[in-house]
């Protein structure tokens, strides 16, 4: 007797619909006979729901020739739009290549059309037979996209582009007037997936839909710029210098998402800094590599290394020279902490740490020489106020004087606070400035900022648009924290909250909107601040252990793991964190917080009485990893931990492994800092000995 199939509640669902057409049946049902028209789709149909299938994906129906499969339902993935695009190239691979080969009549004139799109679904059962399926506008759009592909393509939606970007190559179509839509849709070709991704990617949960608004002139610039570094023989440049929440961040993406559609061959690299990792030598561009050759912290060294080398030789090219692309992924691998044990460029240079960081610049210029020879060449800095002393000198060296002599076409364009550039004149002299101001606090700015809002009444508006003061981050959490997971409400609703309900200052309503939040996910959040803005589950884990019995959330250690995950999901779910696609250390799905300013709120929601231990814990963990670079972070956790002592000692050891990098401004700040802990009267030192 066969087990019950499981049911399914009736559900609104954030859901990728795929739709697939395959094109010639109507001419082969003319001319042959219909079994042979069926034995064909029959076999034809295997290979696609299997491929379906691989991807997790959930197949809704077949219609004749068309398919209909749906992924977010009835089971959710952090990467279903990613699956969904990348069965979707593989459905016209394994379709190209049945055509190719089969011997059936009529096979080879066969394509199959695509389309994709990600939105609101209500799912659940249908007709007297009690189909599940997934209803809605969503899926309308989907099957429009399909039938206006060219056979062979994958068209998607914005929607699913905004969850994709960063990891196909893709191409903007022109506006695509669609039956049903009054509004043009706007779509992207895929035309294949990137072996090396150009930046490091977090995936949302597909939430509120927001447009930047008000930054046209801004845009303009920086295309601008961007065709005048095309022409010109030297490094452009260009900083977005802006306050806290003013919308820096987002204008750096939708500048890279403009040039991975609008630009062809155009080479990109994007990185964030991070403020916890502000003193590890060179981190920001160890990051940049990492994230575009694919190793990770924690990698067998022969693996890193690898990686790393055939990653150098990919950007080297074939161009003979005075130097080997080994001999460049040697010494720019040991200025980020790659170590190449007999390595005769490294004892040519007589292993000084300062000569190898001397050549390492050289060669990394050299690098990207090659690089723009090839193609335009974009690198982009996001947050590099929090960069690492080395990290920055590195870029003062690629726009000096000196490189003057050699073509360097290159756009660099950092994202930075105003107070970077009275520490670092040398970026400024050098720099193109674009200063990010208030968005003009105008009910017409709101409205377009958040198409939920489009109908809503011009005094509440208003009331938004007053409240926020041209803060873009403020508005945002504002109209979250209004209409919730609903993305929708009614006048008087939101009139009633924003009037009785909401906070009147964006700290107390990040305080507010962590205090929605069930027990679970406010308690994870709060671990999670303690990491930083970047965090591991692992880390996570290691807190949560310790903080059995403090009646934070008293939870048996068989629960623990269960609670972490669960709080995660629904942290993803509300846009307070994302996951990151790969990770600093293999193996730990690593997060980020939406913004820093919500990782800050969540930090001091944390009581005072329990940070020591919490700091502890992930100082203990981070141990575990090898990796020098977090050195001085797991010194800067344990004296935060009152472990004095021990700080002091990995402040030595992170000091050496600076200056055995070359990074001296790092390594004489963490010796000075290791002495003046030494020099404090023992205190709080016992808990130093306790496991994390």
């Amino acid at each position: 007797m066969t087990s019950p199939l499981p049911y399914y509640p009736e559900e609104r669902r954030l859901a990728t619909v795929l739709f697939a057409d395959i094109q010639g049946f109507t001419t082969l049902s003319e001319n042959l006979d219909f079994e042979d028209v069926s034995d064909l789709i029959k076999e034809i149909w295997e290979r696609v729901d299997s491929i379906i299938e691989s991807y997790g994906g959930y197949i809704d129906k077949h219609i004749g020739d068309a398919v209909m499969a749906v992924w977010g339902a009835p089971h959710a993935r952090e990467d279903d739009a990613e699956r969904a695009v990348s069965a979707a190239l593989e459905l016209q691979a394994a379709l190209a290549d049945y055509a190719a080969h089969s011997e059936r009549e009529g096979a080879h004139e066969l394509k199959m059309r695509v389309g994709i799109n990600t939105g609101s679904v209500l799912a659940g059962y249908v007709g007297a037979r009690g189909e599940y399926t997934v209803l809605g506008d969503a899926v309308n759009v989907a099957s429009r996209l399909e039938t206006t592909a060219q056979p062979g393509t994958v068209v998607i939606s914005e929607s699913t582009y905004q969850l994709v970007r960063g990891l196909f190559k893709l191409h903007h179509l022109d506006p695509l007037l669609v039956k049903g839509k009054t509004e043009p849709l706007i779509a992207f070709w895929v035309e294949e997936k990137l072996i090396q991704p150009n930046r490091v990617r977090y995936r949302g949960g597909g939430g509120l839909e927001t447009h930047m608004v008000e930054r046209e002139a801004e845009m303009a610039r920086l295309i601008e710029l961007y065709q005048a570094s095309r022409r010109s023989t030297t490094p452009t440049l260009v900083l977005v210098r802006g306050e806290s929440g003013l919308g820096k961040s987002r204008l750096l993406l939708e500048f890279l998402n403009r040039l991975e559609v609008g630009e062809r061959g155009v080479t990109l690299f994007s990185v964030r800094a991070l403020e916890q990792a502000s003193r590890a030598p060179y981190f920001v561009w160890k990051t940049l590599w990492q994230s575009r050759f694919g190793f990770s912290d924690n990698d067998p060294r022969d693996t890193a290394r690898e990686r790393f080398l055939r990653g150098v030789q990919s950007l080297w090219g074939v161009r003979l020279g005075p130097v080997s692309s080994v001999e460049a992924a040697h010494v720019i691998g040991s200025l980020v902490g790659l170590e190449w044990e007999g390595s005769p460029f490294i004892h040519r240079l007589g292993n000084d740490p300062e000569a190898i960081s001397k050549r390492a610049f050289e060669l990394t210029r050299e690098l990207f020489c090659r690089v723009c020879a090839a193609s335009p060449t974009v690198l982009m800095f996001d947050d590099v106020h929090w960069a690492d002393a080395g990290s920055l000198s590195l870029i003062e060296y690629l726009i000096a004087a000196e490189s003057k002599s050699v073509s360097l076409p290159m756009m660099i364009v950092c994202g930075v606070r105003p107070g970077l550039l009275r520490s670092h004149r040398a970026l400024s002299r050098s720099a193109e400035i674009i200063n990010l101001n208030p968005l003009p606090p105008t009910p017409e700015v709101v409205a377009k900022a958040y198409p939920a809002l489009s109908k809503t009444r011009q005094d509440i508006l208003i009331q938004l648009a007053k409240r926020a003061d041209g803060n873009p981050y403020y508005l945002e959490e504002m109209v979250k924290s209004l209409i919730g997971s609903h993305l929708s409400a009614d006048d008087e609703t939101l009139s009633n909250k924003l009037e009785h309900q909401l906070p009147d200052s964006l700290h107390a309503l990040l305080q507010a909107r962590l205090d929605s939040l069930t027990p679970e996910a406010r308690w994870v959040a709060l671990l999670a601040s303690v990491v930083g803005r970047a965090f591991w589950v692992g880390a996570v884990l290691a807190e949560a252990r310790q903080a059995s019995g403090t009646g934070m959330l008293n939870l048996t250690d068989g629960k623990l793991e269960g609670a972490v995950t669960q709080g995660l999901s629904e942290l993803v779910r509300a846009e307070i964190a994302f996951p990151r696609v790969g990770s600093l250390f293999s193996g730990e799905q690593e997060y980020i917080f939406k913004h820093s300013l919500l990782r800050d709120v969540a930090y001091e929601l944390l009581p005072h009485k329990y940070r020591k231990q919490y700091h502890l814990a992930v100082a203990r963990w981070l141990m575990t990893y090898t990796s020098s670079d977090f050195i001085s972070t797991v010194a800067e956790h344990l004296e935060k931990a009152g472990a004095s002592g021990e700080a002091a000692q990995h402040y030595e050891q992170a000091a050496q492994y600076a200056q055995s990098r070359g990074a001296l401004e790092e390594a004489g700040w963490m010796q000075t800092h290791a002495a003046e802990l030494r020099a404090k009267p023992v205190g709080t030192g016992t808990l130093a000995g306790k496991t994390g």
